[in-house]
């Protein structure tokens, strides 16, 4: 008996170590023909190729029970050499899980291995071990949840499931150096109850008492993860920054291995392959809830290397056919802005979120925020499904009920762009039930962000195929768009270039988050939100394709705090690690969202603003996740006493004011209004001369003319 409970086996030619309690199965007459008992109706054939796994069975003890057994193939004399000084696969897997499972890490229990030789060439070799039912591989599991889920928050909690697994196993001292995802097997189910990982095709392992972060770095480099979530991978794996011996060698495994890859074809030019039907890592789509939005499944390298051959080509020339054009009329307008009176009745909107959040809770606080329904903005996603369509549609009618103007936006995933068939559908579901309910229907959303599942202006002109058609079905639907993101207005040029020529959008909508710069009225190179507003209005007033009108239909800063919740955090954020500085703080928010209102509307250039969005732990009005309850942020009553003192007022002009002073007049009803700040340190005004009354930004009423970064409200003597 040798350590461990195995005993040293020769029956025969053959050689090995076996568990004593299977000795009685391995007789010389069952040995003799033991290959071809592989193919037998017994065997059930687990996997088939190069090497061999069968489910058999065999005897324990007098009692039947399910072996697995792995044949390996015959192999070349160089590498029978190799085996005869090191071991054979079969001894070296034996080895490997005997070490693994008396470590309490997962793999299934070793029953032994035997194999046969005649002088230096091996010619049979078997490795056993015990039989676990239903297993699924980390490969087939990531796929049914990129088909099933595609929810990022469960993505995460997986990752951290098979980080534990994976530094269990190199802490105990064993680097699995193939470790692919088809060779890691889950006892569990897709749906969270995962069980124990077990590490499978062992021979390669080795046992070391303590493993570098280079010799750890070896069992990464196969892995096959969409990029930013290998970097997810690696982060909890570390908790913390990896080191950089890590990352240095992991970054030369990987391209070593991608260029293995990419040669499969000229080293083995005659073996038979064949499509596995399996997403590629381009179309991996992943939904982010906390963040309300798609993930960032590529990073910065990989996202280059899948861009589709043309894209910036076709960027390039819709900017040289159009730019100058739109140029001239920006510097044309942009002298005009806050030169005209703004009725400013319905041109400030609120986003509700109808799939995630208690509908009627919403409502409620969205009641309470204005004195009169303003407009809301809901959107349509195609990877919710019907039933959660269905229900979106219910809130819109219950909101156009109670005289709510409502845009409704569809929101394209990937599957939108590879399954057209399944986005013409999501489209006429929707819009035939919500034709007459609506005042404007978006689409392309943030076409100039691959994570949001168009990769190229041309993809953009195949989600507008449909609306075609459906254009000409409901007249009465205004269409906008593109809404590309961020000041990146090269690819709204391109994105209305690729507008079918039937088709023309009602008016030009963008999502133009400034949180990057800070403050609204921050430059970004020469442009504010005022010179982008005008640009942006420059380009619809250009453009063929759309009318002349703009709406910003997304647009809110990030708060500190709100870690993962927070749309310019991470999808998994490491304890300890700081925060973006793009996060502001709740009073910080408020402010400058009231002031980029103002700016927006009152310059002139955007015919209606939406806040994104009343209800969000990471960026909204109301806190969701507060320990009690519901909680209304300060910019709620910011925005409340903003909607019940200008919500219908008139924008009457801006007074002359030194730099980084900002003062705004409207006419009320009641009285003429300041809305005054002051962008860096405050300081005390003269202006205005006379007023009645003057209010902070809560709507508490104050005496100091002292102007900083918290909008005032002066009431002027009549």
């Amino acid at each position: 008996m040798l350590e461990g409970g195995f005993s040293e086996f020769s029956e025969g030619k053959f050689v090995g170590k076996i568990d004593p309690r299977f000795l009685e199965n391995l007789d010389t007459s069952r040995l003799r023909d033991f290959s071809k008992e592989l193919q037998s109706p017994e065997g059930r054939i687990l996997a088939q190729g190069r090497h061999q796994v069968v489910m058999l069975p065999f005897l324990r003890e007098g009692q039947s029970v399910e072996v697995v057994v792995k044949a390996f193939g015959r192999q070349n004399r160089l590498k029978d050499l190799y085996d005869s000084y090191h071991g054979s696969k079969a001894s070296r897997s034996f080895q490997a899980a005997n070490f693994l499972f008396k470590n309490e890490v997962g793999t299934p229990e070793p029953i032994g291995y035997f194999e046969r030789w005649e002088g230096r060439r091996l010619m049979e070799s078997y490795y056993l071990s015990s039989y676990l039912d239903s297993l699924t591989s980390v490969r087939d599991l990531l796929f049914q949840m990129y088909e099933r889920y595609g929810d990022c928050a469960h993505f995460v909690r997986f990752l951290k499931h098979l980080a534990q697994a994976i530094r269990k196993m190199h802490d105990v001292g064993f680097c699995h150096y193939d470790l692919g995802n088809q060779n890691m097997e889950l006892t569990g189910t897709i749906d969270g109850n995962w069980g124990e990982i077990q590490f499978v095709d062992l021979n390669r392992g080795k046992i070391k008492n303590d493993l570098s972060p280079q010799e750890r770095a070896i069992d990464f480099a196969r892995l096959r993860l969409p990029s930013a979530f290998l970097d997810i991978l690696i982060a909890i794996y570390w908790d913390d920054q990896p080191p950089k011996e890590f990352i240095s060698r992991l970054k030369s495994l990987r391209r070593r291995f991608d260029l293995w890859e990419k040669s499969r074809a000229l080293r083995h030019p005659f073996r038979k392959r064949s499509g596995n039907g399996l997403l590629r890592v381009q179309d991996i789509w992943i939904w982010d809830r906390e963040s309300a939005q798609a993930s960032i499944t590529m990073n910065r390298d990989e996202r280059k290397k899948y861009y589709p051959k043309g894209r910036h080509l076709a960027v390039a020339q819709a900017v040289t056919k159009e730019g100058i054009g739109v140029w001239k009329e920006y510097q044309r307008l942009l002298p005009q802005a806050f030169t005209k009176k703004v009725e400013l009745a319905g041109r400030f909107g609120m986003a509700l979120e109808a799939t995630d959040l208690e509908f009627q809770q919403q409502r409620k606080f969205l009641a309470r925020l204005s004195p009169i329904p303003i407009p809301v903005l809901l959107r349509f996603c195609h990877h919710e499904g019907r039933a959660q369509w269905e229900r979106t549609l219910t809130d819109l009618e219950s909101l156009h009920s109670e005289g709510y103007q409502v845009m409704i936006a569809m929101v394209q995933c990937r599957r939108s762009v590879l399954d057209p068939e399944s986005w013409r559908e999501f489209l006429e579901f929707v819009i035939d039930r919500a034709a007459d309910m609506v005042t404007m229907v978006e689409l392309c959303h943030a076409v100039n962000r691959m994570k949001w599942g168009v990769h190229s202006p041309q993809e953009q002109g195949m989600l507008l195929e449909p609306v075609v058609a459906l254009q000409k079905k409901y007249p009465q639907v205004k269409f906008t768009g593109p809404a590309c993101i961020d000041f990146e207005y090269h690819y709204v040029l391109s994105a209305l270039e690729e507008t079918p020529r039937e088709f023309q959008y009602a008016a030009l909508s963008h999502h133009l988050y400034v949180d990057r710069r800070g403050a609204p009225e921050n430059f970004q190179s020469k442009f504010s939100t005022v010179e982008k507003a005008a640009l942006l209005q420059a380009i619809a007033r250009s453009s063929s394709r759309c009318s002349d009108q703009v709406i910003i239909s997304e647009v809110n800063w990030p708060i500190k705090g709100t870690g993962i919740w927070s749309p310019v955090g991470a999808t998994y954020w490491p304890a300890g690690q700081p925060e973006s500085k793009l996060n502001v703080s709740e009073e910080e928010y408020g402010w400058y969202m009231l002031r980029y209102l103002v700016l927006t509307i009152c310059s002139g250039f955007v015919e209606q603003v939406y806040w994104w969005r009343l209800v969000s732990h990471g960026f909204g009005l109301v806190d969701e996740r507060a320990e009690d309850g519901w909680r209304e942020r300060p910019g709620f009553l910011m925005l409340q006493f903003f909607l019940t003192t200008l919500g219908e007022a008139t924008f009457l002009e801006k007074l002359p004011s030194e730099e980084g002073v900002y003062a705004l007049k409207f006419q009320t009803n009641e009285a003429e209004v300041v809305m005054g700040w002051a962008h860096g340190a405050a300081e005390e005004t003269r202006w205005p001369s006379e007023h009645t009354a003057a209010y902070d930004a809560y709507g508490e009423k104050i005496t100091s003319r002292a102007l900083g970064e918290a909008p005032v409200y002066f009431f002027l003597e009549r």
